[in-house]
């Protein structure tokens, strides 16, 4: 019984779907990842960013995503956080970024989802397909039992996300998250394994199909 809670001893690197695919960080992304965030924080990314990456964003440059990168990697090895990029299958372009983080193993079994798409591909549904993508992962290749979406409840483009699958609401938490510099209410979303197996195919299906 106790071996179901452990976190697996190796993981995939990678999730895929017909568009695209979620990898895990490399080190010389550090300069796609930079050039990314200087066209999306400004007039996109901004409202909803927490200190770190306003502090990337802001430093403009190669040394900052590369320090991100590999403190991301670090997390990755001892099994505290997966984060990957979101990359158009076709030709790698990274696109954004999407994370499993916080992840408790345990009597919890759990983690958060958080994610970000580049500002010249936003509005092509590469979100929703994202963390569909990142849920297949919690669930069959980390074993966790329980995901969590927390979003400003102001960041109306991310909410479409929870709302178009009809992930369950379990309410608002006050000034819970500290973005765009101040406290901000959040809305909090939540999946268990047991509505995965029920609904996941369904959901992959219909906007993350697999490539055939």
């Amino acid at each position: 019984m106790l071996d179901a809670f452990r976190a697996p001893e190796r993981v995939p690197k990678s999730i895929s779907s017909q568009r695209l695919m979620l990898r895990q960080y490399r080190t010389y992304d550090a300069d796609a990842l930079a050039e990314l965030l200087a066209l999306s924080f400004k007039d996109h990314l901004e409202p909803w960013s927490p200190p770190s990456m306003k502090q990337e964003a802001e430093s403009g440059g190669r040394k900052a995503a590369r320090e991100h990168i590999l403190a991301a990697l670090d997390k990755w090895d001892d099994g505290s956080d997966y984060r990957f990029f979101i990359t158009l299958r076709e030709t790698g372009e990274i696109i954004g970024q999407i994370g499993l983080t916080q992840i408790v193993r345990g009597v919890s079994q759990s983690c958060f989802i958080g994610y970000w798409i580049g500002l010249p591909f936003i509005h092509r549904g590469y979100a929703t397909e994202a963390v569909i993508l990142a849920m297949e992962f919690a669930f069959e290749m980390l074993k966790l039992h329980r995901i969590s979406l927390w979003i400003s409840i102001e960041n109306s483009q991310s909410l479409r996300i929870p709302e178009k699958l009809g992930i369950r609401f379990e309410g608002t938490a006050e000034r819970a998250l500290f973005l765009g510099g101040h406290w901000q209410d959040t809305h909090v979303f939540a999946l268990t394994s047991e509505e995965w197996a029920e609904r996941g195919e369904d959901w992959r299906r219909k906007f993350a199909p697999r490539i055939v």
